[in-house]
């Protein structure tokens, strides 16, 4: 296995994570975990052994409807890179300066109005629930929203470097490490409510931290460092 994979599926795994506390993500999950399991919030917190079931399997088949949408992307991103191998460098460096104005985008030094535009589609509360989730989960993946964008752009410049079945596995991690985070949340929610608390107070340091990350993910992408960069790491951590 080449090092710079491994450091590819880290990558996604914390895109996901950040994703998932992001300040325009998280405020969302009380909502998205009544809306997929018909429960009140009050509900949610008391935890009963019945709903937990429930909670825990609409939660299970929102991510996999998630995940599905992010593998369909990466299985695309692979294919296209694939026919454009002779022009990786100058796509490198056009995507690396991307995934940077992104960066700076989430520390707020820089504003792009378009991001600012929430994609989700709406899907009334009545076609929501055990059979709902799913297309729910499929719904918020097509979404382009302001904090996951970035993370989805960095990404993508990745996968456009791998193969088809590379890529769909990176963006297969990255689903399902936001996928772990919302059924953890689900099934904890009493206790979630307090560490959704906490992250709000701590907004700016999430947002600094996925910011200084993406500058320099794009960075080392432009400038056709990230494999040589991958590999240090990696021998490092050995």
């Amino acid at each position: 296995m080449q090092p710079q994979q491994q450091s590819n599926w880290v990558v996604a795994v914390v895109a996901g994570l950040l994703s998932f506390v992001s300040p325009c993500v998280l405020p969302l999950i009380p909502g998205y975990l009544s809306m997929i399991s018909g429960l009140s919030a009050e509900q949610l917190q008391e935890r009963r052994g019945s709903d937990l079931l429930r909670v825990f399997t609409s939660c299970l088949l929102f991510s996999l409807g998630l995940c599905a949408v992010f593998i369909l992307v990466g299985i695309g991103a692979g294919a296209i890179g694939s026919r454009l191998r002779d022009y990786m460098t100058i796509i490198n460096i056009i995507f690396g300066a991307v995934v940077i104005v992104f960066g700076l985008f989430v520390l707020n030094l820089v504003k792009l109005p378009f991001l600012y535009q929430d994609r989700r589609f709406r899907l009334r509360r009545a076609s929501v629930g055990l059979w709902g989730a799913p297309l729910l989960g499929v719904a918020f993946g097509f979404g382009w929203t302001p904090c996951i964008g970035p993370w989805l752009a960095a990404l993508i410049t990745i996968a456009l470097n791998q193969t088809a079945a590379q890529s769909a596995l990176l963006f297969g991690l990255f689903g399902a490490s936001f996928g772990l985070c919302f059924i953890l949340a689900g099934m904890v929610f009493a206790y979630a409510l307090n560490a959704f608390t906490f992250l709000q107070r701590h907004y700016r340091v999430i947002e600094i931290t996925s910011g200084v990350l993406l500058l320099v993910i794009g960075l080392l992408i432009a400038t056709q460092q990230w494999d040589r960069v991958s590999r240090i790491f990696l021998s490092l951590a050995e």
